[in-house]
């Protein structure tokens, strides 16, 4: 008898195909499904109240599994669509390389070779230097030169004021009132 039962079950597992796994897409989550009614067993209860409260559960499991759907919709969207942004950039990558490539049809020879010209950096360095370098003494120099310009103004002026207070001193002619 044993070996009967054995066999048919040996049977059965080549019919059937193996159990399929669950995928690692989707996480364990608690169970929605709405529990059982342990209340509704006492008969002293009319039967329209359990049926109303078996609809209301139907309509709450209802209403949670079409928030789970929207979820996995949106978390299905997601992921499309950084697929999606992934493989743009990836293509991008791709052709930047061909579109890389100039055409020199339109350019004359000179402009030719200085787009192909290597910068010497040790040049440009030394003309930056000697660039700030400049600028530091042309402000310097100007102001020196307000500096020589006031300096100068003010004796002009006291050489004026000796002058007329001179003049003022030794005239004969007195002032007029």
């Amino acid at each position: 008898m044993d070996n009967s039962i054995n066999e048919t079950e040996a049977h059965q597992s080549f019919r059937s195909p193996p159990r399929r796994r669950r995928s690692t897409f989707f996480e364990r989550r608690d169970s929605i499904v709405p529990h059982a009614m342990t209340e509704n067993l006492n008969p002293n209860k009319k039967e329209a109240g359990a049926n109303e409260r078996h609809s209301e559960d139907l309509t709450r499991y209802y209403e949670k599994l079409l928030a789970e759907k929207e979820m996995w919709k949106k978390e299905v969207n997601e992921r499309r669509n950084k697929y999606h942004d992934l493989r743009q950039q990836y293509q991008m990558a791709v052709k930047a390389s061909s579109r890389s490539r100039m055409s020199y049809a339109a350019l004359s020879n000179e402009d030719i070779e200085f787009i192909k010209g290597k910068p010497n950096i040790s040049k440009l360095v030394d003309s930056q230097q000697k660039l700030h370098k400049s600028v530091l003494e042309t402000r310097a120099l100007y102001r020196r030169a307000n500096e020589l310009d006031n300096i100068i103004l003010t004796q002009s002026e006291n050489i004026v004021s000796m002058v007329t207070d001179y003049i003022l001193e030794n005239s004969t002619v007195g002032p007029t009132e």
